[in-house]
């Protein structure tokens, strides 16, 4: 499985330098003992007291640090994207098997998730954003695998912190999991289990602190605050979240088409997206899992919490193919899938997933065969 994705994501990744390559940088600057990056990376890093430091969270930095050691700043972003898009895939393998689903599932959710979400496209590309995106769903599925397996809880906490500090928003899903955790366990082994899970996280909660007080001389983190406050797009008014962002937001993740054309290639996808009606339509299978089961409600918890961050966001994601922001809820909506489709298996519901993947594959070859997003690769 990881040699079939990097064989998918690949060919995209030695063929560019990723131009946005903010977390090679990072990690180039943790090597020489610093936090802010040089100028280049303007895009995606704000400026305060006259270093640039990148707005995201430093996990896909610590990612590249392979790579960076082998090769400095010479480093291709986009070839560490690609190995952890795969390692994403298997963990996704992994976990199907663990949870028992037939073979022919296991093989059609892999593939789903591979190649048809917006996974596959910022896995080819991995520049700044994509790569974050990335990082965060691999950690995600990773830690999934972990909790159909072992389930052991200071795993899972190193999981799910590495997860948030590559996505941020991402950190909520670990609510509803916790939750599931403790009442999983027996009742005199409940707050053990919580507490191994908690130190788990600990230490890298604990470093993100110290990491944002070394940026903003705060432990919070200012990034998202100063980024929203620079960029000419934002009306920097307010904070980055709010409400009336929503309905714009939801129109994105659900009506946005792509544009009809008279000329060659007749569809083009929107600038800023299209919706996931039309490039992964096979996750509302998702509605199909049993819907009183511990599991189920979890899971839908995880996906909701995580999507909300996104939802309320001041903008969703600019010059994209699909939306990359579903990245943040949709490893958890992948066991949901797969219980779907092992409850229905017809013609249809396996027609979804591969419309899903043509419909990806039709991203990635327009996204190179037009330069059609400046976040593209020339």
């Amino acid at each position: 499985m990881f040699i079939v994705a990097l064989i998918g994501y690949l060919p995209s990744a030695i063929a560019g330098h990723a131009p946005y390559d903010n977390f090679t940088r990072l990690a180039y600057a943790f090597l020489h003992g610093r936090l802010w990056v040089d100028a280049d990376p303007i895009v995606g890093a704000v400026i305060f007291e006259g270093h640039y430091y990148v707005t995201f969270g430093f996990m896909p930095a610590i990612v590249s640090l392979p790579l960076v050691l082998l090769l400095g700043l010479q480093a291709n972003q986009a070839i560490s994207c690609a190995i952890a898009a795969a390692i994403g895939v298997c963990a996704t393998w992994v976990m199907l098997g663990r949870m028992g689903v037939a073979r022919r599932v296991q093989i059609a959710i892999s593939a789903f998730f591979a190649f048809g979400t917006v996974y596959w496209w910022c896995a080819a590309f991995g520049s700044v954003w994509q790569f974050e995106h990335i990082a965060g769903a691999m950690f995600a599925v990773l830690g999934l695998a972990e909790w159909y397996g072992a389930r052991r809880p200071w795993l899972l906490g190193v999981l799910f912190a590495c997860m948030a500090l590559s996505r941020l928003p991402m950190a909520l899903a670990g609510i509803p999991f916790a939750v599931w955790l403790v009442l999983d366990a027996p009742r005199g082994e409940r707050a053990r289990v919580l507490s191994q899970a908690l130190l788990g996280a600990l230490p890298l909660v604990l470093l993100y602190a110290i990491y944002n007080y070394g940026r903003w001389h705060t432990f919070a983190d200012e990034g998202y605050a100063l980024w929203f406050q620079a960029d000419a797009a934002a009306n920097r008014a307010g904070v980055p979240f709010q409400l009336k962002f929503l309905p714009a937001n939801l129109y994105g993740f659900l009506i946005l088409p792509p544009i009809l054309s008279d000329k060659f290639p007749w569809l083009l996808p929107h600038p800023v997206g299209v919706a996931l009606t039309f490039t992964s339509p096979a996750l509302v299978l998702a509605f199909l899992a049993r819907g009183r089961s511990r599991e189920t409600g979890c899971l839908w918890a995880a996906a909701l919490l995580a999507a909300i961050p996104s939802l309320l966001y001041y903008q969703n994601g600019y010059e994209q193919f699909g939306m990359r922001h579903s990245l943040d809820f949709t490893p958890f909506l992948l066991p949901l899938v797969a219980r779907g489709l092992a409850r229905l298996e017809t013609f249809f519901t396996y027609a979804l997933v591969g419309f899903s993947i043509l419909a990806n594959a039709y991203g990635i070859w327009y996204s190179w065969a037009f330069h059609a997003y400046t976040v593209v690769p020339r």
